[in-house]
């Protein structure tokens, strides 16, 4: 199963403000099963408690960077002109519940996009800072998503610099 979330930031090239999180925990804490809380309803858990133990942390998180052209297809060689977005996704390996707190309510704090002539480009979310509880079920996995519109044809690197003090990195091109 595929989360999308995504946060809106300012003065970015193309930012896609769309996508919801669904890892919300309800207004007393307590970790939703089905992630049927909603950013308007936090207060009410309408799945329950799967009543699974937490035994992951921030340390267990898996990174991956896709790219993805304007028909969602991932690759890493795309032909002009051609929109590109790319994908930080955050998953869960382990058997059980993961679960870890930000100091921010963003997983990606800074997007950097290079071209093949060292010029690049950086935007951060629009993070509040704000202590945020994440979870993720057993192989679950949810993402991020920049979109940088029509590039010029070069060589590419992407980097997300996230929230867990790592990070997720992509090459590509556009021919």
């Amino acid at each position: 199963m595929w989360l999308l979330l995504s946060a809106c930031v300012q003065n970015s090239p193309g930012f896609d403000p769309s996508g919801s999180r669904t890892d919300l925990d309800d207004g007393a804490g307590s970790v939703t099963g089905g992630g049927n809380d909603t950013a308007a309803d936090t207060a009410t858990d309408t799945g329950g408690d799967s009543g699974a133990a937490v035994i992951c942390g921030a340390g267990d998180v898996t990174l991956a960077m896709y790219v993805e052209d304007d028909s969602a297809t991932t690759g890493t060689a795309f032909s002009w002109p051609i929109a590109i977005t790319t994908r930080a996704v955050f998953t869960n390996p382990c058997d059980g519940r993961l679960q870890f707190t930000t100091a921010t309510s963003c997983l990606v704090d800074t997007w950097t996009l290079t071209d093949g002539t060292g010029a690049d480009t950086s935007f951060s979310g629009n993070c509040v800072d704000s202590t945020t509880t994440w979870t993720l079920d057993a192989q679950e996995a949810t993402s991020v998503t920049a979109s940088w519109g029509e590039l010029e044809r070069s060589t590419y690197q992407v980097t997300a610099s996230t929230a867990l003090g790592r990070s997720a990195t992509e090459f590509f091109s556009v021919q």
